[in-house]
């Protein structure tokens, strides 16, 4: 009987002490979800500052570039002279398309392509935190 007994409190112990440490485990795991969001809000942020700041260089790139390559001219005279754009519209386009700085248009998408995703990206780990924060 005795040794019943003792074998009865040593599994009573081996449980107690099981669900210690599975108390201890998903606490840890907590901690390390919560550590990963917010090293990727840091991140999102960061990536998304960045972005924006370069931004403003390049619009005024791209605005340097559009006036020494003839691209307001071009425009201008579709507004001004429509019956020749009418008439020579293949050339117009033409001459519209390659005036146009495609490099400083495209790093310009890239960039606002960048901020958009990684202000997606911060409030969707804002949501998260904050849940989680108000879930504690």
């Amino acid at each position: 009987m005795s040794n019943n007994l003792k074998k009865a409190f040593k599994n009573i112990v081996a449980e107690q002490d099981l669900a210690f440490l599975t108390d201890k485990v998903i606490i840890r795991i907590n901690r390390e979800q919560e550590k990963r969001r917010w090293l990727q809000v840091v991140i999102s942020r960061a990536v998304g500052s960045l972005s924006f700041i370069a931004l403003f260089p390049l619009i005024i790139k791209i605005f340097y570039q559009l006036q020494t390559s003839g691209f307001w001219n071009y425009l201008s005279l579709l507004f001004t002279d429509t019956g020749a754009v009418a008439v020579y519209w293949k050339e117009f386009s033409m001459s519209l398309a390659e005036s146009l700085p495609i490099l400083q248009v495209t790093s310009i998408l890239v960039l606002i392509l960048t901020l958009l995703v990684s202000l997606r990206f911060a409030l969707r780990d804002y949501k998260k935190i904050g849940m989680s924060a108000s879930l504690i």
